[in-house]
This record gives C-alpha cells, sequence and structure tokens, in this order.
C-alpha cells in the first residue's frame, strides 16, 4: 500500500482491561459502593467509658503504618468508618478537621487498637 501513496494507520494494541488490586490492604469504596459487603469483615469502634462504648462500625486496615502520610503509632490502627452509631460522641485521636464520630463516614482514621474489636456473626 506504501507504494500507492497510501499509508494505513499503525494499530495501537489494547490488552483486556484489569482491575487494580491493593494487596498491601483492604479497599473501601467511600461511594459505598463495596463489593463485599458481609458482616466478616466489619468491626466495632469503641470508645474509653466504663464499660468501652460502641459509637461506629468499620473495617480494619492491617499492615497500615501511615493515615494521610501520618505515620501511626505501635498502639493504633487505620480504620474506615461505614456506619455512625453515635453522631456526637467525640473520637478517640480527633484531627484538626475531624472531632465527632458524625464526621468519620467514609473516612479513614486512626483509633486506639484496644478499642477495635471484630463483630462476629
Amino acid at each position: 500500500m506504501q507504494s500507492q501513496g497510501l499509508v494505513l494507520p499503525l494499530e495501537i494494541e489494547v490488552g483486556p482491561s484489569t482491575a487494580r488490586v491493593n494487596t498491601k490492604e483492604r479497599y473501601v469504596d467511600p461511594s459505598g459502593n463495596d463489593l463485599d459487603t458481609s458482616d466478616s469483615n466489619k468491626y466495632g469502634l469503641y470508645i474509653e467509658e466504663n464499660p468501652p462504648r460502641l459509637v461506629s462500625l468499620g473495617r480494619l486496615y492491617e499492615g497500615s503504618t501511615t493515615i494521610h502520610n501520618i505515620p501511626l503509632l505501635h498502639d493504633q490502627v487505620k480504620v474506615g468508618v461505614d456506619e455512625v452509631r453515635d453522631v456526637d460522641a467525640h473520637i478517640p485521636i480527633p484531627t484538626e478537621k475531624v472531632k465527632l464520630v458524625g464526621q468519620t463516614l467514609n473516612t479513614f482514621l486512626a483509633w486506639p487498637t484496644h478499642l477495635v474489636k471484630h463483630l462476629s456473626e
């Protein structure tokens, strides 16, 4: 075809689309469209009271060492809040922007390890 003055466009190889998999920690879709909605991955997030009081439900991100580039302390874990139970409760580790449980929905937070309990079925 080149000899007749016609040039064919180069073919662009397009491979199959693959989903990105996060192997370091479990991903929570902030839109709420999480594919795995089983309760086996849910954790209760408590605050210090006698006895500790359940204030929200969320997911634990084991293996995470930072949140928003801030290192976690040895007695803290990264959690994602899926459901708020007490909007007016103060979170155990407040930030500049988030102080109440009602402000935590679909966010990542540091939470004291001893106040995160796996919910059994």
